[in-house]
């Protein structure tokens, strides 16, 4: 058991270095997204649809084009929020916009989406690649619905429509990370279980960031969970409501992507219980 889980890791290193190099090649010419993806990252969507395509047994090469156009997909996004709510860092650096100008940044996050599409062409089953582009073009279009909504809403709305934004901007591209594996393998009857279950964790890992930046969303006039709380609730009640909301969300993903197939969704429960665990520490201190 511990020889496979090592061999396991040992794959998924070498997958995620396919990764790498394979968007780097896709974007190759063009500086300014270049200089974004050598600022890091996690890389953290590209793994987890890694660890759920070999626990699918799909090919190698179906893998790393998948992981590949989900991380394209996300720092796409990265380089259009920085532009957008005007951040001039990103990772410990210039962001594109700051150092490239604007128009190189949008630049910059159009090519990275048309990448991600073009990363397709090295699926090995044609006859998943409808659902897939499809599957990518719904993802991509509730995302930008929800950035839209995130910059024109004021910070009077209701609890049921902040959790609604947060769900449409960061769940679809998350996701990916476990609908794009299943519809290759032919388990499209799994994708509304993800769906669901990947909501939650969207919304949960929002709060979480809220909780973090409550003061400073404050001053900038963002929105955040714990100041629309604090219009009807004290600051330590707001905060108490905003982590036992995590705790709920988090519990029901873990039970919903436990009934998926071949365990694919090992890595992202993993990642619910991390975060249960910084939920229950903020809740002690």
């Amino acid at each position: 058991m511990i020889q496979t889980e090592v061999n396991m890791q040992c794959q998924s290193l070498f997958l995620l270095k396919q990764c790498e190099e394979d968007m780097l090649f896709r974007l190759k010419g063009n500086e300014p997204s270049c200089f974004h993806l050598a600022s890091g990252g996690g890389r953290t969507r590209a793994k987890l649809c890694i660890e759920a395509g070999l626990a699918l047994q799909l090919p190698e090469k179906t893998i790393v084009a998948l992981a590949c156009a989900i991380e394209l997909l996300h720092n796409a996004s990265l380089v259009h929020d920085d532009l957008q709510d005007a951040d001039i860092t990103r990772r410990g650096r210039q962001s594109v916009w700051k150092k490239f100008g604007k128009s190189h940044a949008v630049c910059a996050g159009d090519l990275m989406i048309s990448a991600a599409f073009g990363s397709l062409a090295n699926v090995e089953s044609y006859s998943s690649l409808p659902s897939l582009l499809i599957q990518i073009q719904e993802a991509v279009s509730l995302t930008v619905r929800g950035q839209s909504r995130d910059l024109d809403t004021q910070t009077t709305i209701t609890e049921h429509e902040y959790e609604d934004i947060a769900a449409m901007k960061s769940g679809p591209l998350i996701q990916l990370t476990l609908t794009l594996p299943l519809i290759a393998a032919g388990y499209d009857d799994h994708i509304k279980t993800v769906n669901e279950a990947l909501n939650k964790f969207s919304i949960a890992y929002q709060i979480l960031d809220d909780l973090d930046d409550w003061q400073q969303d404050l001053q900038r006039e963002q929105l955040n969970i714990v100041n629309l709380l604090v219009s009807r609730y004290s600051l330590v009640e707001s905060i108490t409501i905003a982590r036992n909301r995590v705790h709920y969300l988090l519990n029901r993903c873990q039970r919903e992507l436990n009934a998926l197939p071949s365990n694919c969704a090992a890595s992202v429960i993993t990642a619910t219980h991390n975060l249960l665990a910084k939920a229950k520490v903020d809740l002690n201190e």
